[in-house]
């Protein structure tokens, strides 16, 4: 780029003797227009004194106009604040680049713009020099290498979140299943129990993070008492679940499943599944193509006001609900946590 602005700035600097030929005038401009690079001259006040047929193709700008316009006026909105700046630095004798933008009929066009002054032998900016380069390419890879490093962090925290999770679910079962083992006439079956709801657990994970084998294939519909009980059953009794029938497409119901099991899993380290008297009350309705959809907490410890802090639980919990392009609100009433959720009924 900078060894591009010091070709251009040799043939635009020719003596003036040279300059009235017109051979050497049009070996000049064939030679500029010659590159796909955009190049500019500016006065130092901003104002475009010539361009090569790439820049006139790039702003829109007609090949045979008498230019005089200012530079900035050219550019998109968005990036006359950094254009100004850079304008200014140039005008002082600094040479400065900063990253620019194009609409086109293929989507945006991104730009690496290097201003340069072209000075006398006195120091005296006579104008400026601005080679802008198309690295559109570069720019949307280096997006997609950001986007994709993103996504490995969310993923490792995921992953980590769930980890910890298994421990977190393990640990609550085993109360669980020493509960019910004590109410009942020996109390030696913990082992049995403990090992029936791990089974349960493990056919719920089937259903919360479910493949289609085909993806071409017609999805079949799934009723969400079916999804939420197969869910829930590891912890037996202590979550009711008293919904209407409503079928909604596999896509949907891993979302559901993976929805439901969140909400468990923070019941089973903050809520009310973390106590013996504790239990939960999962119930929806259909209304006018809304599901309307309840998680009542009851019989946890007490709550005196909101969390100030929200944990990753919490926020799988959010970007769940707005895959379902649904809405949550969370109540932290003194016996529990209310949760209620609206989404749209979409069997497709």
């Amino acid at each position: 780029m900078e060894a591009a602005a010091t070709v251009c700035s040799q043939i635009l600097s020719l003596d003036a003797a040279s300059s009235t030929d017109s051979y050497i005038a049009d070996l000049q401009k064939a030679m500029l227009d010659a590159t796909p690079d955009c190049i500019k001259v500016l006065s130092a006040e901003g104002n475009l004194l010539t361009m090569n047929r790439a820049g006139c193709l790039a702003l829109n700008v007609p090949q045979d106009s008498r230019f005089g316009m200012p530079w900035l006026s050219l550019l998109p909105a968005d990036v006359h604040a950094d254009g100004k700046s850079a304008l200014t630095k140039a005008a002082l004798g600094e040479t400065v680049r900063f990253l620019g933008n194009s609409a086109s009929s293929s989507g945006p066009v991104y730009w690496d713009n290097l201003l340069t002054p072209l000075i006398d032998s006195q120091g005296k900016v006579l104008s400026i020099l601005c080679v802008s380069r198309d690295v559109t390419e570069k720019v949307q890879l280096e997006r997609e290498l950001g986007e994709a490093l993103n996504r490995e962090k969310l993923i490792a925290r995921e992953m980590h979140h769930r980890i910890k999770n298994i421990f977190a679910v393990i640990s609550g079962l085993i109360l669980i299943s020493e509960k019910e083992a004590n109410s009942g006439p020996s109390a030696n079956q913990v082992i049995q129990i403990l090992r029936a709801k791990i089974k349960a657990l493990s056919r719920a994970s089937d259903v919360v993070f479910i493949k289609k084998n085909n993806s071409t294939e017609a999805e079949g519909l799934t009723d969400l008492v079916d999804v939420s009980r197969a869910v829930l059953r590891p912890y037996g009794e202590r979550c009711l679940v008293d919904g209407e029938q409503i079928l909604v497409a596999q896509g949907r119901v891993s979302v559901f499943a993976l929805l439901l099991h969140e909400l468990a899993t923070n019941s089973v380290k903050y809520g009310a599944l973390s106590k013996d008297s504790g239990n939960v009350a999962i119930s929806w309705a259909l209304n006018n193509h809304t599901v309307l959809f309840s998680w009542l907490e009851k019989g946890g410890p007490k709550i005196s006001t909101e969390p100030e802090c929200r944990g990753f639980g919490t926020e799988m919990v959010n970007r769940t609900v707005q895959s379902l392009k649904g809405r949550i609100d969370r109540k932290w009433d003194e016996e529990g946590l209310s949760v209620n959720i609206r989404f749209p009924h979409i069997k497709e």
